[in-house]
């Protein structure tokens, strides 16, 4: 396997959604239920440039994961504090995919200047949560039986990571 990370591009998006679209239907990964459409897609694409960067985990010229910030909150206070998002393909789980784009979304954030980056992973998602841990992320918060899927009531563990310090703060 050679892994390459980058800048996810428009012709990724209907893989990126298929990715996404397995975790909506099959994993508690998202609290999503159902599939995103393709307008929901390009929406979403088209809010992920700049300041809130989508990159493609890429083998073969074939998308196998993406990675993503997000803003955290929607009120401009937040703005320093980004909220990752990462998916990889069934296949590709379990083979160190979503630490390179973790480790990659990290770098990018100190270069965007964020001061901190949230994660909100289901409490069950134990590969995710200790994904977070070896990245260097600690749990900052515990929301009990936040959502339901597939019949089942579903926990959220907030972690976070400090990033930089902006401007002297």
């Amino acid at each position: 396997m050679n892994v390459v990370i980058r800048k996810a591009e428009k012709d990724d998006m209907e893989r990126m959604r298929e990715i996404y679209n397995w975790a909506v239907l099959n994993s508690v990964a998202t609290f999503d239920i159902e599939e995103r459409s393709i307008e929901q897609n390009e929406h979403w694409f088209k809010e992920h440039q700049g300041r809130y960067p989508l990159y493609a985990a890429v083998d073969q010229n074939r998308v196998i994961g993406w990675g993503s910030i997000s803003p955290f909150h929607p009120r401009a206070a937040y703005r320093p504090t980004g909220e990752f998002s990462i998916y990889i393909a069934p296949e590709y789980q379990g083979k160190s995919v979503g630490d390179m784009l973790l480790k990659h979304l990290c770098d990018r954030a100190e270069s965007l200047d964020y001061h901190s980056l949230i994660g909100l992973i289901t409490g069950s998602n134990t590969a995710s949560l200790r994904l977070a841990e070896k990245n260097g992320f600690c749990q900052v918060g515990h929301y009990r039986e936040v959502g339901i899927k597939f019949g089942q009531w579903l926990d959220v563990i907030a972690v976070q990571k400090m990033i930089c310090n902006i401007g002297g703060i």
